[in-house]
């Protein structure tokens, strides 16, 4: 059926006349005796035509004639309660409907019947406080028509189903919910529906909110609405207490609020901070109540006291801390540098705005200081090599059966979103807010200006990402892995419509989107995280804690192997404003310091070796004239076993010590013909500690060795003359 236009839906008609009614507020005397003398009830509908007449009319909507002995049950309840209160229903206030429709003694027959009569000829408008939300579909269709309300009410399952939703899930609740909001609007055409309406219906039927979600799911799919609603009627996060602070100073954080042009997000946890400032004040500094009041002394009393605030301290009355963990611990560095940003903005703007005018500067007297500085920084989140390399598997081997519950994502959007994780390196916003047609296929042979390779056709894929945290919109070179699975997903993809891009305001069809929404903001972490360590047979935490964010290990892995990326190649890979971001990723690689540091232990214990290759080919060395001398820095050993001498820590004296600065050292390094090499020398445990500085094991060691005799026979005692000590 062709649907009907928006000028059709804003007039629909009444159906019925209210005009043609004689609607006093008072009953007559015959009306009053008749009621009186109440015998039969037939008799007593003829007696007061202005009252019956009325409630037969509204009888008269209803096409079955099954319907017609629960309507006369609603009339003779109605007619008795006029009785009694000696009013008729014309008069009656919108609480004495609710009283007789939920009075005990009326079967629930006819109270749907009754509160018919009240909708369609008092104007009643307490709709969802007659009882339990099944009872609306039936209300819907007494009042709208049978016809009307199963043809608008197909029209929106019909548009549900194209976006993803079952026909299970739509028979749950959904046609009651939908009476509801057609008995909130008073007109069924979903084409009269908008916003307002929905979010004020939403209010009404709390309990119900997630399935009003719903319903504004498929208005916007069917192009009724710009944009769905959030599924979930939350508390606003943007009401945040003022108790026990200053009015003046709250009058300003929410002027600011309201000013500001800085993202949702960032405004909200902004506001939150300079809120919290303002109990500092009321319990510090009561007499300052305007920023107009800071001064340069203010400034430094509230950055010792940040320097020493606690969580839980500076706390709002609408925020909870029961049950947080960090519950008076110190503040983090990065959450003190958060609150001084806020505070400096803050300051800054209702400068600039011309609100006040300050006896500080903001920039200089509320800089975050060094000490905080210096602890704050990012810290990108790799996960160990070999968990990633599984992870990386498990993403290309997903199958139905791995699904860790009930997930009504279709298995082709899992995969395409945990190859994404795994091969992209975007960001958890980012994926969330890619295209539809993302991916484009690479058509030409690529060669390389370095190398001079040629990369052919189809080895790589170009990812559109959109505008992120630090860098505009660009499109980045991935594995043509990621298109085909991104491919499969499309071919499946239930049509859906436009949605609002939260950064860029766009309207755009987003690749993740599916009932209508895109994947929740935890939907990674929560539900593709868990399910691809399933899969590879790991637990959720690795070294580091639990597994979180796959774009740190994805950077990082480009960053670490030979004749990688280059430093600038990589920032623009990354999407990176600026190489030092980028730098983060390159040092986050622990294996990398642990290799650097082993060539360089290594390189340590070597020491320089001197052989005379003129004894060598005179056959000198084979008489056994020393060939082979160890350079101990201030003298030479000739002794050809030195690395294995137990006294090559006390070599002074010895026979086998050649001085430098002896005529026989001096002749030595004059030596054409003298080549040098590297040896390596084990260190034993002892001389371990001496290296180190450790004084005491080498009075220690040298006392063990005094009796040991050296090459030539002699004991260090002898060689000195005397003991050592």
């Amino acid at each position: 059926m062709a649907q009907l236009d928006s000028v059709s839906a804003k007039n629909w008609q009444w159906p019925l006349d209210l005009a043609q009614y004689d609607r006093s507020p008072y009953l007559s005397e015959t009306e009053e005796c008749a009621l009186v003398s109440w015998s039969n009830t037939m008799r007593v509908r003829a007696a007061v035509p202005r009252l019956y007449l009325p409630l037969r009319d509204v009888a008269a909507l209803s096409s079955k004639q099954s319907l017609l002995e629960r309507h006369a049950k609603a009339q003779t309840a109605i007619l008795q309660e006029i009785q009694r209160t000696q009013q008729p229903y014309w008069a009656w206030s919108q609480q004495a409907w609710i009283d007789l429709v939920c009075h005990p003694l009326i079967h629930s027959s006819a109270r749907l019947f009754i509160t018919a009569n009240a909708y369609l000829l008092c104007d009643f408008r307490l709709v969802h406080c007659i009882g339990p939300i099944f009872y609306l579909s039936g209300l819907g269709r007494l009042i709208f028509g049978e016809e009307l309300f199963e043809r608008e009410c197909g029209r929106l399952h019909q548009a549900l189903q194209k976006i993803g939703y079952g026909k299970v899930n739509l028979q749950q609740n959904f046609p009651s919910i939908l009476a509801a909001v057609m008995l909130e609007n008073r007109n069924p055409y979903l084409e009269s529906f908008d916003t307002e309406l929905l979010e004020r219906t939403r209010e009404k039927y709390s309990a119900q909110a997630h399935g009003i979600g719903k319903l504004s799911h498929g208005l916007a799919a069917l192009g009724i609405l710009p944009e769905p609603l959030r599924m979930r009627n939350y508390v606003s996060w943007k009401e945040k207490s003022g108790g026990g602070i200053a009015p003046q100073w709250v009058d300003y954080c929410r002027r600011w609020r309201e000013t500001s042009t800085l993202q949702p997000k960032t405004r909200e946890s902004n506001y939150s901070y300079i809120l919290r400032a303002g109990l500092w004040l009321a319990q510090i500094h009561p007499e300052i109540t305007s920023p107009a009041d800071w001064t340069v002394e203010t400034c430094a009393d509230f950055l010792a006291a940040l320097n020493r605030l606690k969580v839980g301290e500076w706390q709002l009355h609408s925020f909870d801390y029961t049950g947080r963990v960090n519950l008076g611990t110190p503040l983090g560095a990065n959450s003190k540098r958060s609150v001084l940003y806020a505070m400096r903005r803050f300051f800054r703007d209702i400068q600039h705005w011309g609100w006040v005018r300050l006896k500080f500067n903001p920039y200089y007297h509320l800089a975050t200081p060094n000490s905080i500085l210096r602890l704050c920084g990012p810290n990108p989140r790799a996960i160990d090599d070999n968990f990633w390399l599984k992870l990386v598997w498990a993403s290309l081997n997903l199958e139905a059966n791995d699904k860790l519950s009930e997930i009504w994502y279709p298995l082709e959007m899992l995969r395409a979103i945990s190859v994404v994780w795994t091969h992209a390196g975007l960001r958890q916003n980012e994926i969330i807010r890619l295209r539809v047609g993302c991916a484009r296929a690479q058509n030409d042979p690529i060669i390389d200006e370095t190398t001079g390779t040629t990369i052919a056709a189809g080895t790589l894929c170009y990812l559109d990402v959109p505008a992120g945290k630090t860098f505009t919109a660009f499109a980045k070179p991935v594995s043509a892995i990621v298109r085909q699975f991104i491919t499969e997903w499309e071919a499946i993809r239930p049509e859906q419509g436009f949605l609002i891009d939260p950064k860029t305001g766009e309207r755009v069809r987003f690749l993740f989107q599916y009932r209508g929404k895109t994947i929740g903001h935890s939907a990674i972490n929560d539900t593709i995280i868990p399910m691809l360590c399933a899969k590879a047979g790991l637990p959720v935490e690795d070294s580091r804690g639990k597994i979180s964010r796959g774009r740190a290990s994805a950077v990082t892995a480009l960053a670490s192997v030979p004749q990688g990326m280059s430093l600038f190649d990589l920032m623009r890979w990354s999407g990176h404003r600026s190489p030092k971001s980028t730098l983060y990723y390159i040092r986050t690689k622990p294996t990398q310091l642990a290799g650097a540091f082993a060539k360089a232990d290594q390189m340590s214990h070597l020491i320089e070796v001197l052989i005379d290759h003129t004894a060598v080919v005179s056959g000198a060395a084979a008489k056994g004239e020393p060939y082979r001398y160890y350079d101990l820095g201030s003298s030479y050993c000739s002794n050809p076993f030195w690395s294995t001498c137990p006294h090559r820590m006390a070599c002074a004296g010895c026979d086998f010590n050649i001085p430098k600065d002896s005529v026989k050292g001096e002749a030595l390094a004059a030596k054409a013909f003298l080549h040098r090499y590297l040896e390596e020398v084990p260190l034993t445990p002892e001389e371990q500690q001496i290296v180190k500085g450790d004084l005491q094991k080498l009075e220690v060691m040298l006392d063990k060795l005094k009796n040991v005799p050296t090459l030539d026979g002699r004991t260090p005692q002898q060689i000195h003359g005397n003991e050592v000590t």
